[in-house]
């Protein structure tokens, strides 16, 4: 430590002794400078001579630079896994629902992870916000979410309606959870929603339905192709393609989803309905090598793979599609459609017409009797 003092010392003196040996060194150093620039003026021949290359390697650098016409290949996109696309969906149903109606709302609740719980709504009569498409707007923006789910049930769970769409809240707030009140949006009121009649509910705890899957993890959804067809009676699909992505498509990254995918979700369109199914993907490899070659021998891979059905199972029947959130514009009317009242009410006509026509046979019969007299036989009592 003493020594590096010393030294230090040692060098300030010299420095403050010499301040302007830098100083010297740099002139010393000018000379040989200006000898260089001296001896490069013989040279500029030589530079003139190589001039043209110099140029065109210019001409290459500003061609580099300047946008071409063909357009550049882009690099793949990959996704980082974050959870950026945060969309909510309000499940919820009304008051008054039947036990098949609650176990296929559960379930429901199972499959699609991005949910939120409501308790039943009961909208009244002194309720004056707009019946319950106004109450499920409220709801919506109060937990958050940008799509709703609603079950309603009406005879006394009779007849079920399920409603799909995108509520007001979807409209002000991004998809990362922004809040966006400074965009114009075309509908301020939310939408489109769509109506359906739900039949033909069954549940996961039936026994037929023997799949099972990884609770959170995410669907492959599959469409039948109807879906995307150009034709004009079918152009309403594509809306209800779109509904039910958000709907049923679980966000990537989400907290609660698990990062597996071993079940399928089929949307098929047939005689105007659409029937939804859930099934889980099984992958079975064979035990043997021998089944393992008859396998790839039928199939080309060693392995197998079926769909075994999960449920819960159900066909919806679209109404009617509106532009806004439980309301406004029309934009579909399925005018094939019957409403159940009117069913149920032919079926009692027709079974109090079956009852006239009964009662009328009565008649009928009782009139033929008493029109029927027997002649009186003069011989009858010859013998008495």
């Amino acid at each position: 430590f003493f020594f590096s003092l010393v030294c230090g010392h040692s060098l300030n003196t010299s420095q403050q002794r010499h301040p302007n040996m830098a100083k010297k060194r740099r002139q010393e150093a000018d000379p040989i400078i200006e000898e260089e620039v001296v001896n490069s003026d013989d040279d500029d021949d030589e530079i003139l001579d190589d001039g043209d290359d110099v140029m065109s390697s210019e001409e290459d650098v500003d061609a580099a630079l300047l946008p071409s016409s063909t357009p550049a290949s882009h690099p793949h996109i990959t996704s980082d896994g974050r959870y950026h696309n945060k969309q909510r969906l309000l499940l919820l149903s009304s008051r008054g629902i039947t036990a098949r109606y609650r176990h296929l709302l559960e379930d429901l609740r199972t499959l699609i992870p991005h949910s939120k719980k409501e308790s039943k709504l009961d909208v009244g009569k002194n309720y004056s916000g707009g019946g319950y498409g106004a109450a499920v707007n409220e709801i919506a923006e109060v937990r958050g979410c940008q799509s709703v789910l609603f079950l309603e049930c009406r005879k006394r769970g009779m007849d079920g309606y399920l409603w799909l769409g995108r509520t007001s809240y979807a409209n002000t707030v991004g998809g990362d959870g922004d809040f966006n009140s400074d965009k114009k949006h075309l509908m301020m009121s939310g939408g489109p929603s769509v109506k359906f009649h739900i039949t033909n509910i069954h549940t996961m705890d039936e026994l037929k339905l023997t799949g099972n899957c990884m609770k959170g993890s995410r669907p492959i959804l599959s469409f039948d192709s109807q879906f995307d067809s150009d034709e004009p009676q079918l152009q309403h699909l594509k809306i209800i393609k779109h509904l039910m992505i958000d709907t049923f498509g679980t966000p990537r990254g989400h907290p609660k989803s698990k990062p597996f995918v071993d079940r399928v979700m089929g949307f098929y369109y047939a005689d105007g309905k659409i029937w939804v199914r859930n099934y889980q993907i099984m992958e079975q490899t064979a035990s043997t090598a021998k089944e393992a070659h008859a396998q790839k021998k039928l199939t080309g891979h060693s392995h197998s793979t079926s769909l075994i059905e999960i449920g819960p199972r159900f066909v919806l029947n679209p109404i009617r599609i509106f532009r806004g959130s439980f309301g406004g514009q029309t934009l579909y009317v399925n005018d094939d459609f019957v409403n159940p009242n009117i069913t149920r009410s032919m079926e009692k006509k027709e079974k109090g017409e079956k009852y006239v026509r009964r009662k009328g046979a009565e008649r009928k019969r009782k009139l033929r009797e008493e029109e029927i007299v027997v002649p009186v036989d003069p011989l009858a009592n010859v013998f008495n």
